[in-house]
Order: structure tokens, then sequence, then C-alpha cells
């Protein structure tokens, strides 16, 4: 029995909002994990929470693998109570972001999930598992909303033909409609170039919903050609090459961070879609975003400036910063568990700490 005395009011309080959710026994060692998380809160696992609330760890390992409570009940509860705090509520201006993030695990091949697959965190393959995440940026203020656990294709019977396969933009789409059915309100939903599939842009469109995304070089984009007065469905790189050479003058310079940013935008559509989109071509280098000097923003939002989609998809960045906050302060990359059920109740007793 651990001797860990909790005597924080705030976080008593706090954690008194999800009492309903355990039982009893359950609830005590939520608690001390939510205390014992706060308290050592750089680079730990399992084993040493235990040591510092005076635990047995196999109690603490049987609360995360085996009792019996519901993570996504959990979840659900710690949303209502974002929603309903002056403080942390969502708000019209908000921005709802879909990313995903990868937990390095070379010396784990059993876990479920782990692959040798391309890894977020570094831009390269390695063995890892891959969460594909949302969360909501307001006024400077980040906040996760929910998690899907990906499986490649080599873990189900039938790969992608399976009925049970999710790919990361089946999860983003999944992500957009969970954020719609707990009337979550949002200015845009941004995301990176990799989810700006003609299938997650169309999807968004049907919704209603105005989005910004960077898009992949090898989409195509109608442009009327100055040379041959023609127009089709273009490359960048021949769309870059005619900006420069006859358009220079209508291109948009600001400055954000000392950097000048130079901006070509017109209106057109993508390839596949059905829907006009304004397109802006940044010809220069974007911050957090690498030495790549052309990057192709577009919305459906066709009055925003050039400043204000650029700046705008800028704050994509929050979650990039929250998955760095959740593994070097709340050991969210540290779990002991193998199986995705039990890696979810860990990722989302982690969240909620976060929060």
């Amino acid at each position: 029995m651990s001797d860990f005395v909790a005597t924080v009011s705030i976080i008593n309080k706090f954690c008194n909002n999800f009492k309903d959710l355990f039982s009893k026994k359950q609830f005590s060692v939520f608690k001390l994990f939510a205390y014992a998380v706060i308290n050592e809160y750089k680079r730990v696992n399992l084993s040493s929470l235990a040591k510092t609330i005076n635990v047995d760890y196999e109690r603490l390992q049987y609360f995360v693998s085996d009792s019996q409570w519901n993570y996504e009940e959990l979840n659900d509860k710690r949303i209502d109570l974002l929603k309903n705090q002056r403080t942390t509520g969502f708000s019209k201006h908000g921005l709802l972001i879909i990313d995903d993030t990868g937990v390095l695990k070379p010396y784990a091949a059993k876990t479920e999930g782990v692959a040798y697959q391309h890894c977020p965190v570094l831009k390269d393959e390695a063995l890892c598992n891959i969460a594909v995440a949302s969360a909501y940026s307001v006024n400077g203020r980040f906040i996760p909303l929910n998690l899907k656990f990906y499986k490649t294709e080599s873990e189900f019977v039938l790969g992608k033909d399976d009925p049970e396969f999710r790919s990361k933009l089946d999860f983003a789409k999944e992500l957009i409609d969970d954020a719609l059915n707990r009337q979550i309100p949002c200015r845009y939903v941004v995301f990176d170039s990799w989810y700006a599939s003609v299938d997650v842009l169309n999807f968004a469109y049907e919704r209603k919903l105005k989005f910004i995304s960077e898009i992949k070089s090898d989409h195509k984009f109608y442009f009327i050609n100055p040379e041959s007065r023609k127009g089709y469905f273009m490359q960048q790189d021949e769309l870059v090459r005619l900006i420069r050479k006859h358009f220079w003058h209508k291109v948009r310079v600001f400055k954000h961070r000392d950097e000048q940013l130079n901006v070509y935008s017109f209106e057109s559509r993508l390839k596949k879609t059905h829907f006009p989109v304004r397109i802006f071509v940044v010809l220069s280098s974007l911050p957090c975003k690498g030495n790549c000097d052309v990057h192709i923003i577009i919305t459906n939002d066709l009055s925003l400036s050039a400043k204000k989609v650029v700046l705008t998809y800028l704050e994509r960045w929050a979650i990039e910063r929250l998955f760095r906050e959740l593994k070097d302060s709340f050991y969210f990359d540290h779990y002991q568990v193998r199986h995705q059920a039990k890696i979810m109740r860990y990722w989302t007793m982690v969240i909620l700490v976060w929060t």
C-alpha cells in the first residue's frame, strides 16, 4: 500500500471530476498516477513512477493494462471539462489541427502497431508506433483532443482490403468528424501536405469546413500559361518558373520574424476537386519548415490575404510543440505495454495529466 500523500487541492479537485469512471480502488491509483507524473515530470517510466508514489509496480501496471475502465469515456469527460472552463474553453476563432507523431521502439518489434515505417520524429524510416492526432489551438494555447492508433496494412489479414484497416487519411477524416460531433467550433482545419489528399480536401469541403494546408509538389492545379495562352492542370515546377519569369511584379512581400516572405497568389482549382481554392506560392523558406525554398499553401477561404494564410498555417506548429512536451516532460513514449488498447489507455492517462 502506498504511503504517498496527495495534498494539492487543485489536483485533487481536477481528479475528482473523473471519480465516477472508476471503482474506489481504481480511483486511488488513478490519482496517484497523476501525482507521480507531475512529481517526476522528466523522462520516467512506469517503474520509476511506482517508486515515486511507493506503490507496487504490479499494481500500477495492472491499472494501465487490465483493470476495467474505459479510456474513451475518460477522454470524453476531459474534453467536456475543458469546454466548460472559461480559461480553456473553445472558441470560434480556434484552429483544428490534424497531424501524426511517431514513438520510436527500436527494441520492441513485437509491440502491436510497431513497424518499420516513416517516423515523423526522424523524417525517415524506423521501427515505431504511430498515432494520428487532433489538437486545438486558440490565442496561443493548444489542447490535445483525440488520438487514433495506426497499424500498417501488413498487420491485417487482407492488407489494405481488410475491413478493419484504417489509413492515416481515414483517421484524419474520423478525427475531423469527431471534433464536429463534439461541437467544437473552429475557424479553420489545418494540416500539412501529407494529409492534403484530394479525398481529405473534398471531405472537409463537403462538411462546410474552411481549411488551410500545404500541398505536395506532385499536386496539379489549373493555371493559364502566359506563353501558350492555354489553361491546363500544371505541376509545381512549371508554375514556379512562370511566376518568376512573368509575374514577379505581382508577388507580395511581407516579413515574419525577420524573414522576408515572397508570395504569389491566384484563385484556381486542384485536379480531381470540384470547388475553387486560393493558391499561395511561397517563394522562400518558411520558419519551422526546413530549407525548402518553395511552399504551396491552399485554402477554400477565398478572402484570405497572403500574410493571413501563411501565418495561420504556421500555427499548425502548435501540435508539434504539444508532441514534444508530451514526450520530453510526460513520458508519452515510455510505455511498458504491448497491446493497442493498453497503449491507448496509457496515452490517454498521460494526456489527461498534461491537461
